[in-house]
């Protein structure tokens, strides 16, 4: 797999790439929409700013981004490890249908949240001591 050099990506690989690093982040839809060389957030450039995040493994938060450019949005990777996972776990537990009966998106954001949960209680203890 060859590496791109970071002034060889365009916008929409840098942001991928920043994302994969540090798991999420912050933005406006104003950003995303000069991102995609479009002046307005209407439907169209919406759609069009979504696929341009799936194509690059990128999930958001709210589902279905908004049209108001001063709203913020949180990104994230799908492939980050640690945050981006939750998120991506969390993202699809949400739009998962009531009645689906598989339970296994549940059992794993339980199992992690648990762990975090844990991890923040241990080293609560050791601050203490």
């Amino acid at each position: 797999m060859t590496v791109k050099r970071w002034e060889d990506m365009n916008e929409w690989e840098s942001l991928a790439h920043r994302l994969r690093w540090a798991g999420h982040e912050a933005r406006d839809i104003e950003s995303l929409v000069s991102l995609i060389g479009a002046q307005k957030a209407g439907a169209r450039v919406i759609e069009r700013i979504e696929q341009k995040l799936a194509e690059h493994n990128i999930g958001h938060l709210p589902t279905k981004l908004p049209t108001d450019s001063t709203r913020r949005v949180l990104l994230y990777s799908k492939e980050h490890d640690g945050i981006g996972y939750v998120l991506s776990l969390i993202h699809e537990l949400a739009l998962q249908d009531p009645a689906d009966e598989r339970n296994a998106t549940v059992h794993q954001l339980d199992s992690l949240l648990k762990s975090i949960t844990s991890l923040s209680l241990n080293a609560r203890r050791v601050e203490a001591r």
